[in-house]
């Protein structure tokens, strides 16, 4: 695997197969660089509105700034129609140029909010709309990326006709989940059918859901999938991308195949810092809290930090906590050393 990259994913050049997915919430600009920083080869924004970027929203027209250093980064956006879509796309491109790598269409979100729009994975109920989403971006040039689901467990043959008609329309590259709609994100992913629709369409299908391991995004890898998107899995453990790259045969720094404690508490007060400057402390609170909870897997002392981390309020008073939490793995060694 690592002799075939750097190599071009979907009009993008990659210098591997691990893409970070797009996450409400989630995909702000510090932590893009966090994940690129870890061995991520692209990133995408988090989902959005093109009706808000039509509107001037300033939650929107946030969503289009980045941080010198992460490209490449894909700009995931979502709409009803085809006509808000290119509007918003342009406008984007126009404000912020040359500041994407790709333009992507969300095809794949089951959340309510978006489906009562007719965005989203709504979409997979009308494909000449998702076609001529597809063909209207292509005109402005960049590369277009769409990411989507399957129809059902046992409809192989309708999803396969969906991406068909999407790559037809000029699609670079197509992400398939492998939920349905119904199943938001519960239950389990259908590998399979993102399998097979890999064998399918050799070279443009990128692979998403339940990746939460190494051999999990080697198992779609191996399958001819293109490129695989770590979400949730990246969440639980931002460290599963040197892991992976390693299980690949990349060159990877052994600082982050074995990540010291005090390397994982100065990576997040670095990322908590940096969110707390370019969005909020109450976002950096939130969200350093997330990633401690499925960091320093297996250290004792650990279970002791989170919980007291989680009765902290405040970025400020989660920093002190962690800058000087030593204690913490110093008296569990105490308490475990033998007399």
């Amino acid at each position: 695997m690592k002799e075939t990259f750097p190599k071009a994913v979907g009009g993008i050049t990659l210098e591997s197969p691990l893409i970070l997915a797009p996450m409400a919430g989630v995909t702000i600009p510090p932590l893009r660089l966090f994940f690129r920083k870890l061995g991520a080869a692209a990133t995408h924004t988090e989902m959005v509105s093109c009706a808000g970027l039509m509107r001037s929203n300033t939650k929107s027209g946030n969503m289009l700034e980045i941080c010198h250093k992460e490209e490449p980064v894909i700009l995931q956006l979502f709409a009803g129609d085809t006509k808000t879509l290119l509007t918003a796309a342009e406008k984007a491109m126009s404000e912020a140029p040359g500041r994407f790598a790709a333009l992507g269409i969300n095809m794949a979100c089951p959340m309510p909010k978006v489906l009562k729009k007719g965005a989203g994975s709504r979409l997979l109920e009308d494909p000449e709309k998702a076609t001529s989403m597809v063909k209207s971006l292509k005109e402005l040039g960049a590369p277009v990326w769409v990411k989507t689901r399957i129809y059902s467990e046992r409809g192989f043959s309708m999803t396969a006709s969906f991406c068909e008609k999407l790559l037809s329309a000029g699609a670079d590259n197509v992400c398939v989940h492998g939920r349905t709609p119904s199943q938001r994100y519960a239950g389990v992913a259908n590998r399979q059918s993102v399998f097979d629709l890999a064998e399918t369409f050799p070279d443009m299908i990128s692979a998403s859901g339940d990746v939460f391991t190494p051999q999990e995004a080697l198992d779609y890898l191996e399958k001819r999938c293109v490129s695989v998107f770590i979400a949730r899995g990246a969440l639980k453990d931002p460290f599963i991308f040197p892991q992976t790259l390693a299980a690949l045969g990349f060159s990877v720094d052994n600082r982050l195949l074995c990540p010291s404690i005090g390397l994982q508490i100065s990576l997040l007060v670095e990322l908590g810092d940096h969110i707390a400057e370019m969005a909020s402390p109450r976002l950096a609170e939130i969200l350093i809290k997330r990633l401690l909870s499925g960091m320093f897997k297996s250290i004792p002392g650990i279970a002791e930090l989170r919980r007291d981390c989680a009765c902290l309020h405040g970025w400020n008073a989660l920093r002190d906590l962690m800058s000087g939490c030593e204690h913490y793995f110093e008296r569990r060694d105490m308490l475990c050393r033998p007399t």
